[in-house]
């Protein structure tokens, strides 16, 4: 579904994203996996179109889509839930919402709406409330909730546990697993929580320093003394 070949991402003179090359298949959960400035969400950003690549391939459902603006990346099914949540703070709950939902044309919007609300039922008993006066872990839902909104067929959900306890942690991962097996979203996740993130993963990545130096099975990966020594504790 998702193919990235030989991505390279600067910043200036920095070179932050040194030749990567990764791939997400279909109904797949695959982790990327690092430690703080390894860079990524840098990654994240050059896939949803909020940074340039400097140079490499990105591709999604077989079309190149390395120079596509961000909004015709979501266009396409694309969607990410960025780091800090980013929700709008001064719109209600619904109005974050809907916000998700601004590209689409089809009649089924209230529906998902109405889906969501399911999902996250805390969403729906502040539906009117100020996104911006909800709890750590309710912006994170809602942020889910919003990307979830564009019917996404591949979600990028950039360090969702973070700032969060361990029980709601361990519920937005509950979620993160629930919109694959029953809504069939493919998931690249970006985690912090190596424990966390390898468990429910199907593939992982390791990134050390803006390059991949482990990949495979999440469970091999989770096995592998390096990664245990430096991620795992």
């Amino acid at each position: 579904m998702l193919k990235v070949e030989n991505l390279n991402v600067h910043y200036g003179v920095i070179h932050a994203i040194k030749n990567v090359s990764f791939d997400v298949n279909e109904g797949e959960i695959v982790a990327l996996i690092g430690a703080n400035g390894a860079g990524k969400t840098s990654i994240m950003h050059a896939i949803s179109g909020l940074v340039k690549a400097s140079g490499g391939v990105i591709s999604f459902l077989d079309e190149n889509i390395t120079s596509s603006p961000a909004h015709k990346i979501i266009a396409k099914k694309l969607a990410q839930v960025p780091e800090g949540r980013r929700i709008f703070s001064q719109l209600s709950v619904q109005d974050n919402l809907e916000m998700g939902a601004y590209l689409r044309t089809d009649n089924k919007i209230n529906e998902d709406l109405d889906k969501v609300y399911k999902r996250f039922p805390r969403l729906k008993e502040r539906k009117n409330q100020l996104a911006g006066t909800l709890s750590g872990g309710e912006q994170q839902m809602l942020a889910m909730g919003r990307a979830l909104m564009s019917k996404p067929k591949l979600l990028l959900l950039d360090e969702p546990s973070m700032g969060l306890s361990p029980i709601l942690v361990n519920e937005i991962f509950s979620i993160i697993q629930e919109i694959n097996r029953e809504d069939g979203v493919t998931v690249l996740l970006v985690e912090q929580n190596a424990n966390k993130a390898l468990s429910i993963a199907n593939r992982a990545y390791v990134l050390e320093t803006g390059n991949i130096t482990v990949s495979g099975d999440a469970k091999d990966v989770a096995e592998n003394p390096k990664v245990r020594e430096a991620y795992l504790g």
